[in-house]
Order: C-alpha cells, then structure tokens, then sequence
C-alpha cells in the first residue's frame, strides 16, 4: 500500500531517520546499561523503517534479522558484564 504512496514513503524515512537519530542521541547519555541497550535497539529500528521508507525492504529485512542474532546474544552476555561491575 505505501508503495503507490510518495508522500507515506517520505513520512516513514524522515520518522525512521529522527527515531534513529533521537534514540542514539538519548542513549548516549544513559549511564544504566540496559537502557543503553534498549536505545541501541530503537534506533536499529529507526534505520530498519529508514531503509523501509527507501524502498528498501530486502535491506531492512537483512538488519533486522542481524539486528535480532546480535542483540539476543548481547543481552546474553549482559548479565555477566553487569555482574563483572
């Protein structure tokens, strides 16, 4: 449906490049860990629906399922880096 839409497209790149833009901003000022994370998360999604206003859906399909390998196996190992602290 957005496809045949140029003006749905333009609304879901400029909300996807200012939710990655807006998270990675906040997370950088995070001192908490997890919140660091759960940031880092939202602005992954930013650019995953950056990619979907392009266009480009076999790019945002490839970072997300990156993103989901990734991000699994950080929150993982995150218990032992909080408890390493």
């Amino acid at each position: 449906i957005f496809e045949y839409s140029i003006f749905s497209l333009k609304v879901i790149t400029v909300i996807g490049s200012s939710t990655a833009f807006f998270a990675s901003t906040v997370g950088l000022v995070q001192n908490d860990f997890k919140k660091i994370v759960a940031y880092s998360t939202c602005s992954q999604l930013g650019y995953m629906f950056f990619a979907c206003g392009l266009s480009n859906y076999p790019l945002a399909i490839f970072h997300l399922s990156n993103h989901a390998y990734f991000k699994a196996l950080l929150f993982l190992c995150s218990g032992a880096v909080i408890h390493a602290m």
